[in-house]
């Protein structure tokens, strides 16, 4: 049933994957279980032809950081997307949890037994760490975590993000919705067995947020948009460097 009210966000609420002490077979196959899940909902194909693909240019070097990067399979797509279309991307992706950090690194051995692309990478890191460290990036991305921080946290973890970028942020994030936590329920409930996908992603819908409720918190520069299926698109651009036309 439809928790009543989906009015209030439910920040308070944890995760099953992010506690320490979780099933690690069921965090393995929730893990094993994203690229479907991300395939089918998150819509990172759409969301990197439309802002991230128009911003390359053959010939030039760029590199993308994809943060809170989880089993890898968002990141991979990314650098495998830009590949495929000619373009030199390197990509990494980070994420401060060990256990999401293994499970990407050995995703990556496996697909690339001889040896790993070297435009390809994962560590171990938060954002907050890569500030101090004066690292940048062309681009940043980030699919999942905003709905895992409190309204306070937000600014500055978004703060962090367009410190590092050199051009240009791009954040998903679900859309609470009483008739998308409905439709995820019905349509995941005979599938992803023995994981945290469909507990995991019911409570993530009661973390998440409505449009109004994030644009009162975005620091100045940031802009919403919705994307189909509920989906929140943040975007901060800096600089010049940034061609709008394709905005």
């Amino acid at each position: 049933m439809t928790p009543r009210p989906l009015t209030s966000r439910r920040a308070d609420l944890v995760e099953w994957m992010d506690r320490s002490d979780c099933d690690p077979v069921k965090l393995h196959n929730t893990y094993r279980y994203f690229p479907v899940i991300n395939r089918l909902i998150s819509g990172w194909g759409a969301v990197y032809r439309r802002f991230i693909r128009p911003q390359l240019r053959t010939g030039q070097h760029y590199h993308l950081l994809d943060v809170g990067s989880g089993g890898g399979d968002i990141t991979t797509n990314i650098h495998a997307w830009a590949a495929g279309d000619g373009f030199r991307l390197a990509v990494t992706g980070v994420d401060p949890d060990p256990r999401a950090h293994e499970y990407a690194l050995a995703g990556l051995r496996s697909r690339n037994k001889d040896a790993s692309p070297a435009t390809l990478t994962f560590l171990q890191a938060d954002t907050g760490q890569l500030r101090r460290e004066g690292k940048t990036f062309d681009f940043v991305t980030c699919n999942h975590v905003l709905h895992h921080l409190d309204n306070e946290e937000i600014p500055g973890f978004l703060d962090d993000l367009a410190a590092l970028a050199v051009r240009r942020v791009v954040c998903s994030d679900i859309e609470r919705s009483a008739i998308g936590y409905v439709l995820f329920s019905v349509a995941t409930w005979p599938l992803f067995p023995n994981s945290f996908i469909r507990a995991d992603g019911l409570i993530s819908i009661r973390k998440s947020f409505r449009v109004d409720e994030l644009r009162a918190i975005l620091p100045p520069g940031w802009r919403v948009i919705r994307q189909f299926p509920f989906r929140l698109l943040l975007i901060f651009d800096n600089h010049h460097a940034v061609n709008r036309e394709n905005i």
